[in-house]
């Protein structure tokens, strides 16, 4: 029983938390990256043409801070507008809160960090013009900001998801059954081992 709880489990992590992973940021392939803001310089507006074929088009912002940061609820590292013929696509803040430190380059590169602006789906072809703007995170100073693009990116089946975090709920919550029930007081002990 313990065995199909751990597998069960397992397939649960993958489908609930490795699949949307996954999908978020590796599914697809890059169209380019582009550099919107370099210390000291202002920030700048990217045009990007795409084609209906390249959808879905998955958009991330890679910040890189001059010093330690601590990502926060509720505070604001950067906002990003996506236009296409002066009306707005994706309007987003970008907190980092999810987002995991990186190194670019070599391990002792600079740190990174990725969040994701959004999904256009589906993609009008024509030119689309992405901005980035500072936010309102107490502190917070960035040396680099750049756009990265990833086309044919993969939308994640909504059912998977609550379905992965059934079936980890379910095996954790049938592994401590089986421990506590090994660990019961009440369970008929050992018969005496006799002699010397």
């Amino acid at each position: 029983m313990r065995k199909l709880l751990l597998l069960l489990l397992l397939a649960g992590v993958a489908l609930g938390i490795g699949y949307p992973w996954y999908a978020y940021n590796f599914s697809g392939s890059e169209l380019g990256s582009w550099r919107v803001f370099d210390r000291p310089g202002p920030y700048k507006p990217v045009t990007v043409s795409l084609k209906a074929s390249d959808g879905p088009v998955r958009i991330f912002a890679d910040m890189q801070p001059l010093r330690s940061f601590i990502p926060a609820e509720g505070r604001t590292a950067l906002t990003s507008v996506v236009s296409r013929d002066g009306r707005d696509v994706l309007v987003k803040t970008l907190s980092y809160v999810n987002a995991q430190a990186a190194n670019r380059g070599s391990p002792q590169g600079p740190r990174f960090y990725r969040d994701r602006i959004g999904d256009i789906d589906p993609v009008v072809s024509g030119d689309y013009t992405i901005r980035i703007g500072p936010g309102d995170a107490d502190g917070l100073d960035v040396a680099q900001v750049d756009i990265v693009l990833r086309k044919g990116a993969a939308s994640i089946d909504k059912r998977f998801v609550p379905a992965g975090l059934t079936m980890i709920a379910v095996s954790i919550f049938g592994l401590i059954r089986l421990g506590r029930r090994k660990a019961n007081p009440n369970s008929t002990p050992p018969a005496p081992k006799w002699g010397r």
